[in-house]
């Protein structure tokens, strides 16, 4: 059974992540208590929890508010992910079978056939299937770890860039890149493949930053 700081903690985590609370908006304990029926030592011990996420932060004598990523902070961490991603790829390469190929193709046709529709936001969740794919096969635990942290902060500002005009199909392109790699089960060519799609990413975030954050 889910305690009351859990369901707290879920409420306002996926509220930051769905982008219902924006970068820097201040979180009021008193009034997240009163509307999810819950008191404010609740929604504290909840908020603790964000801030160990990196979602949420806290000044000496101020409110919690979401955390803000600056510019600087966004590339450092897309830099660090992108040599992470790299590394989960190279590492998926050695060990995928061929019954995970099929399902990332499966999600690739379903990606192409949502693209064509305009629908990037269920496109967006189809991509983030493919990843926990890769994810669960990669021995590499250590590392996935680590990558966890990193998309969490960054989930929010990703989502954006899917929907800068002609960056559905340069990240359709850039998966069967990396599935073509993987089937190849070449761990060199898929690192790269990975590591480019995520140059891309950050490409996207450097050109269009002030529409994204």
């Amino acid at each position: 059974m889910t305690s009351p700081v859990e369901r707290v903690y879920e409420t306002i985590r996926n509220r930051i992540l769905e982008q219902e609370y924006v970068p820097s908006q201040t979180l009021v304990e008193s009034s997240l208590a009163k509307e999810l029926g819950v008191s404010r030592n609740t929604v504290r011990k909840a908020l603790l929890q964000l801030v160990n996420d990196k979602l949420v932060e806290v000044e000496a004598n101020k409110s919690p508010r979401v955390k803000y990523l600056t510019k600087e902070e966004a590339l450092n961490l897309i830099a660090i992910r992108e040599r992470l991603e790299g590394l989960i790829a190279y590492s998926v390469a050695q060990v995928i079978e061929d019954s995970d190929i099929d399902k990332i193709k499966k999600n690739l046709q379903e990606m192409k056939m949502l693209l064509d529709e305009g629908d990037l936001v269920e496109y967006s969740k189809k991509n983030d299937i493919i990843h926990q794919i890769i994810d669960d096969i990669c021995p590499n635990r250590e590392a996935i770890e680590m990558i966890k942290s990193i998309r969490l902060q960054l989930r929010s500002y990703n989502k954006r860039t899917i929907l800068i005009i002609g960056r559905g199909e340069e990240s359709y392109k850039e998966h069967l890149a990396l599935i073509e790699a993987l089937e190849e089960r070449d761990p060199e060519k898929s690192e790269r493949a990975m590591r480019k799609h995520m140059s891309s990413v950050r490409n996207t975030l450097i050109k269009n930053y002030e529409m994204l954050f």
